[in-house]
């Protein structure tokens, strides 16, 4: 049965699976500003930036506060200040404010129809209000005649605005509607094969009939075995709508496997007279689901906040878990013994899983929740916690386990002739190994489904670099074992609004150090990200790789 299962939910998973391409690039870094539908199962704060935000409390009734217009309320809104602590001041026109971003865009849409992009125009956001600006003087006389020119053509409002920020490269708004067309993504590792050994060793002519040779080829396997991890999904048509996102399809596959150490010695080193081989560390551990999600954010106004924070948010999200296979494999005992007459090779195997002796599966369901907070502290600095998949968990309504006892002893005398046994002869053979096939029926049973927890943090360097940096840990399931913390570090270059670039590397978690890179292609509303990575080292030395593209459409 596994001789199906396995390699086509792998094959399946390779051609048809989804993940943001963007932590794909940056190794995992890429939390604290992830927007739209990214949002799921990732931060559903991150939606909070729609709509009016929730005030908590209230401030202290004697105080007086007073709320300046738009146009005066900040420096950078006042025609007149003179910035003195910065060595650079950079002056744009500003032709409106307010929180219609409609509004603002046809503004925009207009301006650029009569004056053309040979002066550069954008829209930014501040508060609840969007703004469009254009130009970046650096002469107060020559931003004055710009300004004087535009209220001749029309556009009384206009007014000088002081930064001592450059003009953003492209439009600050986040957008109201994203959708994942689709998307797909891979990722495979392991903690022992790599290329150059590969190339070097298995396929580089050695001459392993030396001792010595033979036991520098081995050395690179793990007593604890080899380790292969799998992780990959499938997503298409998930959306991102204001404050919601939803995901109606999106089949995951998480799997272990584990070689015992003693098959890498019989493959090349033979069996040895009197010497037992111990295979019993086989194992297998595999989960094909697809969740169903709904994540939800808002901004909230906190008293206990104020002045620490420009604003705040908070999210929450649930997923309905629909199991299709869950398999678990174990190895008891497995032994070969050998000795100058005989082969001897026994051994109990486990197989729990959701099918049964006809092959008739039996799907199993659950759910899982989501919680996140975000916050920019600053125009530079975000921040991000989330927790993924609390309390996930599948039931499934029949399971069964099949114990599989063998014995098998062959004499040399039957080695040596069985290439040459007829049909008979092969029967009569095998009527003498002992094997026992028991299966039973263990009802309901329910596996941990994988979550974890992210803090996040992003640092606007300028307008061309940001940095990402976030803190990954699993929490503890059925399929895949616990591991390290992974911290990773990311680096966005977006000297070309329309073509950033991303490179990032972190250590820890399942694959130790891993590395990767990727664009996003932003071609009007349509955008196209790509991701791809090695995990465990570079190039030759790497021990898996990772791959992730998507198509998707912002608004």
């Amino acid at each position: 049965m596994m001789k199906y299962i396995y390699p086509s939910l792998i094959l399946f998973s390779i051609i048809f699976a989804q993940h943001n391409p963007i932590q794909t690039a940056t190794a995992g870094a890429y939390h604290a500003r992830s927007f739209g539908n990214h949002a799921i199962q990732n931060n559903p704060a991150l939606l909070g930036k729609f709509g009016e935000k929730i005030v908590f409390g209230s401030l202290e009734i004697d105080s007086l506060i007073i709320e300046f217009p738009d146009s005066l309320s900040t420096q950078e809104n006042d025609s007149n200040i003179i910035v003195i602590d910065s060595l650079i001041n950079y002056y744009s026109v500003q032709l409106i404010a307010n929180a219609d971003r409609k509004m603002v865009k046809k503004v925009k849409k207009e301006y650029l129809a009569t004056f053309g992009r040979e002066i550069h125009a954008v829209i930014i956001t501040e508060e609840t209000m969007y703004k469009f600006r254009v130009g970046d003087f650096l002469s107060r006389d020559s931003v004055n005649l710009f300004r004087d020119s535009l209220i001749a053509s029309g556009y009384d409002d206009a007014w000088v605005v002081t930064s001592n920020q450059p003009l953003a490269l492209k439009d600050q708004v986040t957008p109201y509607f994203t959708m994942t067309i689709a998307s797909f993504e891979g990722d495979l590792g392991n903690n022992t094969l790599y290329p150059e050994w590969i190339n070097n060793q298995l396929f580089g002519g050695l001459d392993l009939r030396g001792s010595s040779e033979k036991e520098n080829f081995l050395s690179i396997f793990n007593s604890n075995g080899i380790d292969i991890n799998f992780q990959g999904s499938l997503n298409w048509l998930n959306f991102g709508m204001g404050n919601l996102a939803i995901s109606m399809f999106q089949p995951k596959i998480y799997s272990s496997l584990t070689l015992p150490k003693g098959i890498m010695d019989v493959l090349f080193n033979g069996l040895q007279f009197d010497q037992p081989q111990d295979l019993s560390d086989l194992s297998l551990n595999l989960l094909f689901a697809a969740p169903l999600s709904l994540s939800y954010g808002r901004q909230l106004e906190i008293p206990a906040l104020e002045g620490k924070v420009d604003k705040f948010y908070a999210g929450a999200g649930i997923n309905i878990l629909l199991g299709f296979t869950d398999v678990h494999i174990e190895s008891d005992n497995m032994q070969i013994v050998t000795t100058s007459d005989s082969i001897f090779i026994n051994g109990k195997n486990s197989l729990i899983s959701n099918i049964d002796h006809d092959n008739n599966i039996y799907f199993g369901n659950g759910f899982s929740i989501d919680f996140g907070v975000a916050a920019n502290i600053n125009p530079r600095v975000n921040i991000s916690l989330a927790m993924q998949n609390l309390l996930g968990s599948i039931t499934w309504p029949k399971t069964y386990s099949n114990f599989h006892e063998f014995a098998i002893s062959v004499s040399s005398d039957e080695l040596e002739d069985i290439s040459d046994y007829k049909s008979t002869e092969m029967d009569s053979l095998t009527e003498s190994f002992t094997i026992n096939d028991t299966t039973y029926d263990l009802g309901s049973r329910n596996t941990k489904y994988p979550g974890k927890i992210m803090l996040g943090g992003s640092y606007k360097i300028s307008n061309i670099f940001v940095f990402d940096i976030a803190l990954t840990q699993y929490l503890k399931n059925d399929y895949f074992s616990q591991t390290d913390p992974k911290i990773s570090m990311g680096l966005e270059i977006a000297s070309l609004p329309k073509f950033p670039i991303y490179f990032g590397m972190s250590t820890g978690g399942l694959y130790g150090f891993t590395w990767g890179g990727g664009f996003s292609l932003n071609l009007g509303g349509f955008q196209w990200n790509i991701g791809v990575g090695e995990n465990g080292g570079f190039f030759n030395n790497a021990k898996g790789v990772r791959f992730s593209t998507e198509f998707r459409l912002i608004f």
